[in-house]
């Protein structure tokens, strides 16, 4: 952050920082100080820090009292004059630093000492200051082992290639992938931005196209990891036709894939600090991306041991270095003769949005229409930035990239902007998801700001502070980072620090698929498609928010499913919530036992009437039979009618049991003995079991234990967010959803709101004019939906709800 002392503007990270909007004032420990940074000297006309040799004043006396802080934090802003000229420091060596796409001080002392680009205008490489967009942007792991590889001697020998995404936000264009192809031997990298994965087949053409049109040379291998996008019909055809060899590395093996790996990280890493630096939004990506590659190219690596650039090994030429411009500064852009009036403006304002290679111009954004232009004549301002357009972006301006396909490393020893993004030399690469970085609660600390509460209002009822979506997603931002990630696909879980409680949960999965039978290994028919399938993951927690176990689900990709061809009806009905408030009300009123039971794997109990036709599982291919699809037997998670086929299974044998439905409800069933009775509610696959007779209730237990395989939880406690306590000596059923609470208000913002003794004030009338100006619509829907669950405690609160 940027701070205002009495020698000037002072710039650096701030660490173990507390943020409290209602402090009126900022404290400084000094025991903190001393701790993590250095000493601190007390005098008579202040108080002094010292830091790597240097001293400055933090502090002065007020009077007789206590030292006063002289450190004034400086809004984002505001601190842009900080960058005067784009520099630190008055050195011209960070303005090189922007302009390259932040690339680390080794690689642009590299240019500047062997002359690798035209143009540049510094003698010697000084050291900057710290780089916040560095700082953001290039948090690493430790790195992992190299392992050298045999190098290509010709262009075009050997093409590797890697999908990175889908991107949390598609670009303005819709994009949310991109594809990379490095040629191994110069390194020289092309980028292609996609919609989807299917079309990495065309772009595969149309670089080949146009790469053994610049060089003379053929493609001879390509190399890509197993991913199904390189396994398709139409490029295993074209290279089949080209005499180009595919090579795919083993599953679960992304270090054998590692320069485009390698790429694909260097890449986001130096579009993250670009848009860190400059605060664009996530739609932006894609050109931050494409500026990545440029700059990628014309920037020396070690990766191919010469004193040259990717760029200069592909063409023969060195770079032209001398138009490169800070990316998303501001610009103004001549406005063409014959698109204005007499007295129209010359020009527009316009962020820099990269390069436009092939027509040797510019491309650019149009501040107050958002319209993208190419153009060569403009005015620089290498100092100025914005966030951006609020009408084309989200509101928040947090990059999330999805890293699946980066590997994480870093260099023990190396500070954040020694980093060299072009430091593809290290081949020995894992892919990972990354997890939200750490970096979006610094981000959305600064911009989190209190809405004043309007001067006027009708409304004297109790009092909600509200807080800024920025703050809210700080808030959200801070609770996923501590609880941790879930991975998304088999191949991360495969990757993660997790591994093997993930591994375990698979097997487990995989076994009981297995016993159950559920299909068998055939080839596919002819004018028939198999559907996908995928790994679902779950870290299941008691009410306590304590892990409990791992769960992995394969589930079938039922969404590729054709009416009348594999499937028909789907139907297929639960518990409703006023019928378990019901049943916890007959507990408490006739001292019923309440236990809990869960069926494992329930989809498999039921029997499909149609032939569905699957892929074989990652990580349980048959080696025997690779090509070979599942002919499933059984209903699986996913299909559009598994929860009907489990209902239909499940239904039929509680009828057989002696069972009966009730009206009202079809999942809930009653029996009666005598003089007891036992009742089961039926949700999905999660069981509440009310009775009045132990025996009854365990011989119940058996028969379904017998039938299908069962999890008994015990007496009930938690059921479907809902904590429950069955205290059948005062008759008191107690349900509350205070883990659930503690979230939703948390996420909004409102945990430290004054709590009020009724759901409703009897004088609220809501209005429009209640509204803050800057309330999203989709927060409050979010906010409302989410709510509109506690009702499953709190019957009073559905009125005020639906109000709403």
């Amino acid at each position: 952050m940027s701070m205002k002392t009495p020698q000037g503007m002072k710039k650096g990270v701030l660490t173990n920082v507390w943020h409290i909007p209602k402090l009126s004032r900022n404290l400084f420990s000094v025991g903190r100080f001393t701790k993590d940074v250095g000493p601190v000297t007390f005098t008579k006309d202040g108080c002094y820090g010292e830091a790597k040799g240097t001293k400055w004043k933090i502090g002065a006396r007020e009077g007789k009292g206590l030292f006063k802080l002289q450190m004034t934090p400086v809004a984002p802003e505001q601190a842009n004059a900080a960058k005067s000229s784009g520099c630190q420091g008055g050195t011209k060596s960070y303005l090189w630093h922007l302009r390259l796409g932040h690339i680390g001080h080794d690689g642009l002392n590299c240019i500047v000492t062997k002359n690798i680009g035209i143009g540049i205008d510094i003698s010697s490489v000084k050291k900057w200051d710290v780089c916040e967009g560095c700082a953001l942007g290039k948090q690493t792991r430790v790195r992992f082992q190299s392992n050298t590889t045999a190098r290509t001697s010709k262009l075009l020998e050997v093409i590797h290639s890697d999908v990175c995404g889908p991107m949390s936000m598609a670009t303005f264009s819709g994009k949310r992938y991109f594809v990379t192809f490095i040629d191994d031997k110069s390194r020289y990298c092309v980028v292609y931005l996609l919609k989807s994965k299917s079309e990495v087949a065309a772009k595969f053409m149309e670089y080949a196209a146009m790469a053994e049109t610049q060089t003379g040379k053929r493609v001879k291998y390509l190399q890509s990891d197993n991913g199904g996008e390189y396994k398709s019909d139409k490029l295993a055809r074209f290279c089949a036709e080209r005499g180009i060899q595919q090579r795919f590395t083993p599953p679960y093996t992304p270090q054998l894939n590692g320069v485009a790996e390698r790429m694909n990280r260097t890449l986001v890493e130096c579009a993250r600090c670009m848009m860190e630096h400059d605060g664009l939004g996530k739609s932006y990506w894609g050109e931050a991306v494409m500026t990545a590659m440029f700059l990628r190219n014309r920037c020396p690596t070690r990766a191919i041991h010469q004193d040259k650039s990717p760029y200069q090994v592909w063409t023969m030429k060195k770079p032209i270095l001398a138009n490169l411009k800070v990316f998303g500064c501001h610009a103004y852009v001549q406005v063409p003769q014959d698109k204005r009036a007499k007295f129209d403006s010359k020009s527009s304002l316009c962020r820099f949005l990269g390069y436009a290679e092939h027509q040797k111009s510019y491309r650019f954004e149009e501040v107050s229409t958002g319209a993208i232009k190419i153009s060569r004549d403009a005015t620089f301002m290498e100092d100025k930035f914005d966030e951006g357009p609020r009408n084309y972006n989200d509101e928040s301006s947090v990059v999330e990239f999805d890293d699946h396909d980066e590997d994480e490393e870093k260099e023990e020893g190396k500070t954040d902007d020694d980093m060299d993004s072009s430091d593809d030399d290290n081949e020995d690469t894992r892919s990972s998801k990354s997890n939200i970085k750490r970096h979006t609660r610094t981000q959305s600390l600064e911009k989190a700001t209190v809405i004043p509460s309007p001067k006027r209002r009708t409304y004297r009822g109790p009092s909600l502070e509200h807080v800024s979506a920025a703050a809210m997603d700080f808030e959200a931002a801070y609770i996923v980072d501590s609880v941790g990630e879930t991975p998304t696909t088999f191949k991360s879980a495969m990757e993660s620090s997790d591994s093997g409680k993930w591994k375990e949960a698979c097997d487990s999965e995989f076994d009981s698929l297995q016993r159950n039978d559920t299909w068998e290994i055939v080839p596919l028919p002819k004018g028939r498609k198999a559907i996908g399938c995928r790994w679902v993951f779950r870290v299941k927690e008691n009410q306590d928010g304590e892990v409990e176990r791992f769960k992995a689900r394969l589930v079938a990709k039922g969404f590729s499913q054709k009416f009348g061809v594999d499937y028909e009806e789907t139907f297929a009905p639960v518990a409703k919530f006023t019928s378990i408030r019901v049943v916890l009300s007959m507990a408490a009123k006739y001292g019923l036992m309440l236990h809990q039971m869960d069926v494992k794997t329930a989809f498999l109990n039921g029997s499909l009437n149609e032939d569905i036709y699957m892929d074989q599982p990652d990580g349980y291919l048959d080696a025997t039979q690779p090509d070979y699809v599942c002919k499933l037997k059984r209903s699986l998670y996913g299909l559009k009618q598994s929860p009907r086929m489990w209902n239909q299974t499940i239904d039929g044998f509680m009828i057989k049991m002696g069972f009966k439905k009730c009206e009202s409800d079809h999942c809930i069933y009653i029996k009666r003995d005598d003089q007891d009775m036992i009742l089961v509610v039926l949700y999905v696959d999660d069981l509440i079991l009310a009775s009045s007779n132990n025996e009854l209730l365990k011989s119940t237990k058996m028969a379904l234990s017998k039938r299908f395989e069962m999890t008994d939880l015990g007496e009930l406690d938690y059921f479907l967010g809902m904590e429950i306590k069955n205290d059948r000596k005062t008759g008191m059923v107690t349900v509350q959803q205070t883990k659930f609470l503690k979230s939703v208000l948390t996420k909004f913002g409102m945990d430290n709101s004054k709590p009020v003794k009724t759901p409703q004030d009897p004088g609220l009338k809501p209005t429009k004019n209640m509204c803050e100006q800057e309330c999203k619509h989709e927060d409050t829907m979010c906010n409302l939906l989410q709510w509109d669950h506690y009702p499953s405690s709190r019957p009073t609160h559905a009125r005020l709800t639906g109000k709403l």
